[in-house]
């Protein structure tokens, strides 16, 4: 009986992944948020739990549960493009729109190049006049991520089959290895000329350590997940002693952070994800959350509204409302159309369907992962 608890204790769906994802979007919210409305940085503390590693994290755990389900590479593919795609080049065309109606649209050749290149995660492209005249002037620096999503999908659609079967030292040699293209990439960058800095800006390389992570406890959950829910505490004990460490006397291992903090928070997010039962949301709004708040701010800005709380509180409710309509408007939408296309496809004449056999937990459910 005890091992029965065991085991639906750490099932894969019985996590709370929703909600850390939630608190990931609302901390990256809460930086920028602070940074350019409050007009002070957020507490040194609070950076140490960055959540653009704990996102990276929870998409390499739930990602590949994503691909075993899928039929095939491209059901695969096509899944990743409708969860992030709509929703991204809706936000961008609406970034575009507001910066206009505040500072004018200007229709030529450095604009079509530019809002092209959005459109295929390429930020560094000079911006035109009035994007850069809007807010901060740097539009919506927080999606510099989403070209390193795109490319864990990529990786994962070419690799993650041929490499789930291989055996545990093949795994620990690929973590090693992405660690160690994590540490190369400052001298890198010092001794390449600037197409290598700027291939390696693009590449997922120094980030693809966090997201392998990810992977490494999916795919070994059954014997790591139970030793990191036991040992979340530790984790956290030793995270904040490397953090005052690293402060202390300056020192940070490796590219973005440091290396040793970034996997102990890793681990403690797996082992935290599997400390509080099956906490799920009707639907996940921390994507919405993550695309439109830098548009807020950028208004709020530019608008001079900044500094009093009145206006932080402003942003964080207009933020919140903004990713509701998201929600309901695009990612609804485009989950309603992909459902009707497939059951047209697998609509059957009475009488024909067979009994399918029972799918295990783990392929039943996403834990987490928005799945259509």
């Amino acid at each position: 009986m005890e091992e029965i608890k065991k085991q639906i204790k750490y099932d894969f769906a019985n996590n709370c992944f929703d909600l850390l994802r939630l608190y990931s979007a609302f901390y990256v919210m809460t930086v920028h948020i602070m940074r350019h409305v409050r007009m002070v940085e957020a507490s040194h503390i609070f950076d140490w739990f960055t959540g653009v590693t704990m996102l990276f994290c929870i998409s390499g755990f739930l990602v590949p549960a994503s691909m075993e389900r899928s039929k095939s590479v491209w059901e695969f593919l096509k899944k990743r493009v409708l969860r992030i795609v709509p929703s991204l080049w809706i936000c961008i065309i609406v970034g575009v729109l507001v910066a206009a109606a505040f500072c004018g649209f200007v229709f030529n050749k450095t604009f079509v190049t530019w809002f092209l290149g959005q459109l295929v995660f390429i930020r560094d492209l000079p911006q035109p006049d009035f994007i850069t005249d809007f807010g901060i002037g740097n539009f919506q620096g927080n999606l510099w991520t989403m070209i390193f999503t795109v490319q864990f999908y990529i990786i994962t659609a070419v690799i993650y089959k041929f490499l789930k079967n291989k055996r545990l030292w093949v795994w620990i040699l690929i973590l090693a290895v992405s660690m160690a293209l994590n540490l190369v990439v400052p001298y890198l960058q010092e001794i390449l000329p600037e197409t290598g800095r700027s291939i390696i800006s693009h590449s997922c390389i120094p980030y693809f350590y966090m997201y392998f992570a990810g992977w490494f406890m999916y795919r070994y959950r059954e014997r790591i997940v139970p030793v990191l829910a036991r040992t979340k505490i530790l984790c956290l004990v030793l995270f904040v002693a490397r953090a005052l460490y690293c402060e202390k006397f300056g020192v940070r291992v490796g590219e973005y952070r440091d290396i040793i903090q970034m996997l102990l928070l890793c681990m403690m997010t797996v082992g935290f994800g599997y400390s509080f039962g099956k906490i799920r949301f009707r639907f996940d709004l921390s994507y919405g959350l993550y695309l439109y708040h830098m548009i807020v701010v950028d208004i709020f800005v530019h608008t001079g509204m900044v500094g009093e709380t009145k206006y932080i509180i402003a942003v964080y409710v207009v933020t919140v409302l903004l990713a509701l309509v998201s929600h309901y408007l695009v990612d609804d939408t485009v989950a309603k159309l992909f459902a009707g296309k497939k059951k047209k496809i697998n609509d059957k004449p009475k009488g024909s369907a067979k009994k399918e056999p029972v799918k295990p937990v783990a392929a039943q459910s996403s834990g987490g992962e928005s799945d259509f």
